[in-house]
């Protein structure tokens, strides 16, 4: 159970939910919420779901870090023999599986990462997949092949820095599909930050962007490298209520857009 609400079921999909999580330009945006956004769902899910989270992310290796598994990494997904996903590292205390980076150079880790994909939304119910971020649009995110993904989550801090680099980013996004280079995927703007980061609220945010905002993830995990002290994940009420509202928000289809970019 999630608090009062009901348990979050992630079974009703016959391959799994994909969701990327990657941020416009400052990497402590989307810093521990691929982790912690799996990890609510892997403990507040039906029995049956199969979660796994993925590191994509070479440059920052958030997942790697912070769950400090061992085992098969995303860059062995490249090779002509890839692992199993019954191989792959479990968290028992968070019921999911990890697949971590190796740190290997990024047009591999794109490569073994689209490989990964599609073998792990076979084997699981919902693979979330922290990916790059970048000023330069989504194309950083996973090379050009985010028609894998279901949904990519653009993670942005409410202050102006951020919201600017995020505005750039939207421009590329619709850019690249209006050209057709990233199929389907839907677009999920979040709020993220400490309790330091009050500078705009979601409503400003949203102003600012002329975009919806699907929610707020709190950091409360701090903005900081990964600290194995805290422990993996935070199992906070606070933190899995703002998770469910996303999740549902992705059942009821909805999707950041430019008043234009709907699906």
């Amino acid at each position: 159970m999630l608090g009062p609400r009901p348990g979050i079921a992630v079974t009703s999909y016959v391959t799994a939910l994909t969701v990327g999580v990657t941020t416009a330009k400052y990497p402590e945006c989307k810093r521990g919420v691929a982790t912690n956004f799996a990890a609510s769902l892997a403990r507040h899910s039906a029995v049956s779901a199969r979660v796994c989270v993925v590191d994509a992310d070479p440059l920052a290796l958030d997942v790697t870090t912070r769950l400090g598994t061992r085992g098969p990494v995303v860059e062995d997904f490249a090779r002509p023999d890839p692992p199993a996903a019954p191989r792959l590292s479990r968290v028992e205390s968070l019921s999911m599986s990890v697949l971590p980076c190796g740190g290997g150079p990024i047009a591999r880790v794109h490569l073994a990462a689209e490989a990964a994909l599609r073998e792990l939304r076979d084997a699981f119910d919902l693979v979330v997949c922290d990916l790059p971020g970048g000023p330069s649009g989504p194309g950083l995110a996973l090379g050009a092949r985010l028609e894998l993904l279901d949904w990519l989550v653009l993670a942005v801090t409410p202050e102006p820095m951020a919201v600017a680099a995020t505005s750039h980013f939207l421009e590329h996004f619709q850019t690249a599909r209006d050209r057709g280079d990233i199929g389907g995927v839907r677009l999920g703007l979040i709020c993220t930050g400490d309790e330091s980061s009050t500078q705009m609220s979601c409503s400003d945010v949203e102003i600012a962007l002329d975009t919806p905002v699907l929610g707020r993830i709190p950091q409360l995990w701090g903005r900081a490298v990964p600290n194995r002290g805290f422990g993996a994940a935070l199992a906070i009420p606070e933190l899995d209520d703002a998770v469910y509202d996303l999740f549902a928000a992705f059942r009821q289809g909805r999707s950041t857009s430019r008043r234009l970019l709907t699906l």
